[in-house]
């Protein structure tokens, strides 16, 4: 069911010429969801989310990755859910307006690096030791030659990894 389209202020330019368009679906396994998307006629800022409508109880996945097409699986991320790669030390958590996305664990890498390249232009020598050894690492990853440990945590339950072989564990 698409709600008609808003027209707010942009936060980038201040024009009012943000154009928010909203549709409710339903998923299966994953109940009703809000998709929002907003984009500016102006400076051509735009930003998309979903929301889920349906709570569920918080959840724990952990997937350990050993091979190439393990870096296919699917990763379905709530706003509201932290990942963490022990092996390179890495936790992502979420921030207040967070990104919701489906993935899968080699595009969530490649977003890692995407972030790394961005940290690695204002750091100093030391940091970029670091950040240039966690680099290579994950390319060693995503060539199949290192394994790693891909944790979800949601208090709100949306999130997933779409694998028999992830181990979900239900919190309280």
């Amino acid at each position: 069911m698409a709600e008609p389209d808003l027209i707010e202020t942009c936060p980038i330019c201040r024009n009012k010429t943000l154009v928010t368009t909203i549709n409710e679906n339903d998923i299966p396994y994953f109940g009703r969801i809000l998709i929002y998307t907003s984009i500016c006629s102006s400076c051509g800022y735009k930003h998309s989310d979903v929301i889920f409508l349906d709570q569920k109880r918080p959840i724990k996945i952990e997937f350990k990755a050993s091979g190439p097409e393990d870096l296919r699986v699917r990763v379905i991320r709530s706003s509201m859910a932290s990942i963490s790669i022990p092996e390179l030390g890495i936790d992502i958590e979420p921030v207040q307006n967070g990104e919701s996305f489906i993935s899968d664990i080699e595009g969530v890498l490649f977003r890692v690096l995407n972030v790394m390249s961005q940290i690695l232009k204002d750091s100093s020598p030391q940091e970029k030791e670091i950040i240039l050894e966690k680099m290579k690492k994950i390319g060693k990853m995503r060539n199949g030659l290192d394994a790693l440990t891909f944790v979800i945590d949601d208090p709100s339950g949306n999130s997933a990894i779409l694998s028999n072989r992830a181990k979900i564990e239900f919190k309280q």
